[in-house]
């Protein structure tokens, strides 16, 4: 009987598929969904570390030596001196002071940027916001919940930003970019991001979540590079969930920022610390991304034939210059008919539709992986513009 009502909710469950989508992802760069084995062109597993032997038996080394759960926050009875000393590594290889390690890149936008817009003492005081508009939802979630005033410029027109940083010259003030941003794939302008905070005296907050792993010195991201032009009112984020195949996020930023940041921020006093297998795996993987340069290196030659190759084939990209290359379409319709094609022949992308992106910006989000050669990328471009046009002949 126990086994019938199992066997019953494990169907249910089945059907409840966020956007019918359930895969079990293949070391090989596929996915295996309803039975089929689909090149996965949207996974953000862009180095392959979540398969990789050594976080995997580091992962169970440090699920044997601590359990797998601290089961407190860090605040109370949940540190290790390891985290301390993983923390530690981060700081070295982001060419930062110090460094804090919490939970998911959202949680860590959604509450951080509320804490580094109080002051020392936790309380808020009034400062204007200025946003990247494509910056990632969890950074605007995070600007809404400081209760602060927050103007979005233009995204990457540094000359609207300069504007709006001068109509508020006397007030406190923090400017927030992503560095390559999430949807589009286009890089921030970090230097003249660093000179407008300095000539304005704001606070500069960057996301790395898609540079990580991939970008910069040892591949630790873009903020990395030139950081002379750097200064102590520098915050970066970034995730443990993409190239390096795990999950948390990590805060990199002076001693000052960061006791402001364990005082008043609610994702980290409120919430459990990292469970130790995902401890051990972040812990192996950045041993491991400084020595993986050929493969940072062939992800991205095979990124930038891509991206060459879909605008020969006249497929628009925006301005991509990442790994994340979105095929944009003005017709939902036709980009939502094309995931399906794909789908039917051999790849998998998801298609990203309004609200998330703008109306008329229906996209099929690419972000390759190491996993992903590039003959099986020579044919996917050769199938996607045979599909389109058996699309435009129907």
């Amino acid at each position: 009987m126990n086994n019938f009502i199992s066997n019953k909710y494990k169907r249910k469950l089945l059907n409840l598929s966020f956007h019918n989508n359930d895969g079990e992802k293949l070391q090989n760069g596929k996915i295996r969904i309803d039975d089929k084995f689909l090149y996965n062109f949207c996974s953000n597993d862009y180095l392959g570390l979540s398969k990789s032997k050594e976080l995997i038996e580091n992962s169970i080394d440090w699920a044997n030596k601590f359990g797998t759960g601290l089961s407190s926050s860090r605040m109370v009875s949940g540190n290790l001196d390891l985290i301390s000393e993983i923390e530690n590594k981060i700081s070295v290889l982001k060419l930062k002071e110090t460094s804090v390690i919490m939970g998911s890149g959202f949680q860590c936008n959604l509450t951080v940027i509320p804490a580094i817009t109080n002051n020392s003492l936790g309380q808020r005081q009034k400062m204007i916001i200025l946003s990247d508009k494509l910056n990632h939802s969890s950074i605007h979630h995070g600007c809404l919940l400081t209760q602060q005033k927050t103007l979005r410029y233009k995204h990457l027109d540094y000359c609207h930003l300069e504007s709006l940083l001068k109509k508020n010259i006397n007030s406190k003030k923090i400017i927030i970019s992503e560095t390559i941003f999430s949807m589009d794939g286009d890089i921030a302008d970090i230097s003249t991001l660093r000179f407008l905070a300095k000539k304005y005296n704001s606070l500069l907050y960057f996301d790395e979540a898609h540079a990580t792993g991939i970008f910069g010195k040892n591949g630790f991201g873009l903020t990395t590079l030139n950081n002379s032009e750097a200064n102590e009112n520098e915050v970066v984020i970034g995730t443990f969930s993409k190239a390096f195949g795990s999950y948390g996020s990590y805060i990199s930023c002076s001693q000052q920022m960061k006791e402001r940041i364990i005082n008043s921020c609610s994702g980290l006093i409120y919430s459990t610390v990292l469970p130790p297998p995902v401890l051990g795996s972040i812990q192996k993987a950045i041993e491991l991304i400084p020595n993986m340069k050929y493969t940072r290196k062939t992800l991205l030659k095979n990124s930038e034939f891509l991206r060459r190759k879909l605008k020969e084939n006249g497929f628009n990209i925006f301005k991509s210059k990442s790994h994340i290359i979105p095929v944009v379409f003005s017709k939902t319709s036709k980009c939502t008919k094309l995931s399906e094609m794909l789908k039917e022949n051999g790849f998998y992308i998801h298609p990203v539709k309004h609200p998330t992106v703008p109306i008329g910006q229906s996209r099929l989000r690419i972000s390759l992986t190491s996993f992903l050669k590039k003959q099986t990328i020579i044919d996917f471009i050769k199938k996607l513009r045979l599909l389109e046009e058996i699309y435009e002949k129907n």
